[in-house]
């Protein structure tokens, strides 16, 4: 009787969860959800006429007009600008000009020191001035982090303003790799710096050497960096370069590292050993820097591709739950066994695909859910998240309004779908959301399976989560069931040898009854969020409640 007893108890939570049952309009939708549409976008999405959907390219725009043509047979509302579906975006390729880039030191002594690019330093393009001049006096601050989350709080006590700020990067074991990641963008570190009034930031790598150093400097005149830009001019999203404040951006090399601090009676290899016991080493500096360089411009236009179902209840209509995906891929590239079209069919026609037909569930629903539910077919992912960038930068909806965020990005539906990863989820209330969503649709949640590859700051959802809205992203989970066996192992190898390669074409690797499953779980989870008064919230003190939102 004893055992009978604990195992009831055991079961209770199974039980009472099976009690709960899904509303019958919201299971009509659900059942309505066809695979068959899903392959069908996928194959459009996909197709070699497409040539990659690269964004300003002609087959970027026929994307553009397909999803435009769905939202119509759907009867979403247009949310984008002016009336339409669309938000243009500028997506602006900065290039540095290296015969008009010089930099000086000048030492404590008031020896000044002219600095070879490549060797001595490298600076990112600026994102929003074709020619900058700049004359600063320096100051070390340790790792350059400002997140008293974590107890790295290295510009206390310290004045920089006006000041161009030197740092040592080196990121704690100890973090998650989301967090890790985060923390390693270059344009985290420059927000930390224009967050204390510097105006630049120049980064020493301690590990790397002359080689990396120099490639990295080619890079900046070669393929340079990407950024979408608003209509003033000024840098909308960029994970490389800030703008604004920030007037010089780049790295200097350990060995000139090594020279300043000497001039300034510091030893490089004793501040390295206290940054590894965590102690605090900034300090104002003696010497200062100037220089002059500047910025070659090639600008694009794309487009955010934006509908909504309007919401039921009179005051919540005018909060909004947004499903995003991006719409790029890389184009046409350099021919693989005599192929050059990069048609990204995972990559991310099959998440634009389950999103169209999430929008298709919500319109067949008899009664709309209390909350609006947007759309977001998003530009240049690829070139570096600049759509959802810029999006979140202007959006078009109240972005106070904005509650939260469901990216589909690359399914990956290898297999039958029994076990989802939310990624980022476990960082606000999002995840109780997703585990009642789950067990409607018989689906296992587990955390994210490959935790190393910081895979929560690297798609869409990371703007919305920078600009303060909870957000997710539902990946496959790998959990061994009865159907699939090696699922992680048969991701590795399809990714090792598709990803980013023509080969990520529409063929027998998808199992379309994965993407129905798919989106089945993500309509559910935004419609939870939509019925429910309260707005999702981050989990108190999280680091991302408190280190990214603006």
């Amino acid at each position: 009787m004893k055992q009978t007893f604990c195992l009831l108890l055991a079961l209770l939570p199974l039980l009472s969860n099976a009690q709960k049952a899904l509303n019958s309009d919201a299971q009509a939708a659900i059942n309505q959800i066809d695979s068959n549409k899903i392959k069908a976008h996928v194959v459009y999405l996909a197709d070699d006429k497409l040539k990659g959907r690269q964004p300003g390219k002609e087959g970027f725009m026929m994307a553009v007009d397909y999803v435009q043509k769905q939202y119509k047979e759907i009867g979403l509302q247009p949310a984008g600008e002016n009336g339409s579906y669309l938000q243009k975006v500028t997506l602006r390729k900065s290039r540095l000009d290296k015969d008009k880039t010089s930099l000086v030191l000048t030492l404590p002594n008031g020896d000044k020191k002219p600095l070879v690019l490549g060797t001595d330093f490298y600076v990112y393009p600026h994102p929003e001035k074709k020619s900058v001049d700049f004359d600063a006096p320096l100051a070390f601050v340790g790792t350059g982090f400002d997140a008293p989350k974590i107890n790295i709080q290295d510009y206390k006590n310290l004045d920089v303003k006006g000041k161009i700020v030197v740092i040592l990067r080196k990121v704690p074991d100890n973090l998650s790799a989301n967090v890790k990641l985060h923390l390693q963008y270059p344009a985290t570190l420059q927000e930390f710096a224009a967050k204390n009034g510097a105006v630049g930031v120049l980064v020493c790598n301690y590990t790397s050497g002359a080689v990396q150093f120099r490639a990295i400097t080619n890079n900046m005149s070669v393929n340079g960096i990407g950024a979408s830009v608003l209509p003033d001019g000024k840098r909308a999203s960029s994970a490389s370069a800030l703008g604004g404040k920030i007037q010089a951006a780049g790295g200097i090399s350990v060995t000139l590292l090594k020279e300043l601090m000497q001039a300034e009676n510091e030893n490089l290899d004793t501040i390295w050993q206290a940054l590894e016991k965590g102690s605090y080493v900034s300090k104002t500096l003696k010497s200062a820097i100037s220089g002059h360089y500047e910025s070659n411009f090639e600008d694009i236009n794309s487009y955010n591709v934006i509908g909504k179902i309007e919401g039921s209840d009179p005051k919540l209509k005018n909060e909004f739950v947004i499903h995003s995906a991006h719409l790029d891929h890389v184009g046409v590239g350099k021919p693989i066994n005599g192929d050059s079209i990069y048609n990204g069919a995972h990559d991310n026609a099959s998440g634009v695909a389950c999103a169209i037909e999430i929008a298709r569930a919500y319109s067949k629903l008899a009664t709309k859910p209390k909350r609006s539910v947007v759309f977001a077919m998003l530009t240049a992912e690829e070139l570096g998240l600049l759509g959802s960038g810029y999006f979140t930068a202007l959006p078009t909806l109240p972005k106070d309004k904005i509650v939260a965020g469901i990216n589909t990005d690359m399914p990956t539906i290898l297999a039958p779908l029994e076990s989802v990863a939310p990624l980022g989820a476990e960082h606000s209330s999002l995840l109780k959301v997703v585990e009642e969503a789950a067990s409607y649709v018989g689906l296992n949640v587990e955390p994210d399976p490959d935790p190393s590859e910081g895979r929560f700051v690297r798609s869409d959802q990371y703007n919305f989560v920078k600009a303060g809205i909870p957000a997710l992203h539902i990946k496959y989970g790998y959990k061994k069931t009865t159907i699939e066996k090696n699922l992680a192992e048969k991701v590795k190898i399809w990714r090792e040898a598709n990803y980013h390669k023509p080969s990520d074409e529409v063929n027998d690797t998808f199992v379309w009854s994965a993407g129905r499953k798919y989106a089945q779980v993500n309509f559910l989870i935004s419609y939870l969020i939509a019925q429910n008064p309260e707005r999702p919230t981050w989990n108190k003190g999280d680091f991302f409640e408190t280190n990214t939102g603006k």
